[in-house]
């Protein structure tokens, strides 16, 4: 494990190796030893400190609203992307259809004349 494997992981979960879900655990181990790995994790503590300090929001609905309103900005922007980006798939499509309708109709008139060409080769006109 690199040093910023080992700092991802105290950024994500904190600094307390309780709270760390990796399976590389003595690796992270062999950086909490080294003065590098201390210092950061000193500097992580004192955050993880002033995280604990917050309390949740003092209106049990005030997440649940957040989250809707987030939510549903996601949702807009997915519907104006599809939007967006739906002319053109379906212009793409509509070419590619077209494509393979020529090519259909080229090999069709290709089996039509060998067919008949063939047809008549044995009848012998007197």
């Amino acid at each position: 494990m690199d040093f910023d494997r080992f700092k991802t992981i105290i950024q994500t979960f904190g600094a307390s190796p309780c709270r760390w879900e990796t399976t590389d655990l003595e690796s992270a181990v062999d950086w909490i030893d080294c003065e590098q790995g201390k210092t950061f994790i000193q500097e992580q503590k004192k955050i993880d400190g002033y995280l604990d300090l917050l309390q949740p929001p003092a209106c049990p609905f005030l997440s649940e609203k957040i989250y809707n309103a987030v939510m549903n900005e996601m949702t807009q922007r997915q519907i104006f992307l599809f939007l967006r980006y739906s002319t053109l798939l379906s212009f793409l499509f509509m070419i590619g259809g077209f494509c393979l309708g020529w090519y259909q109709t080229q090999q069709d008139y290709i089996n039509t004349q060998s067919y008949f060409t063939t047809l008549f080769n044995d009848i012998t006109f007197q």
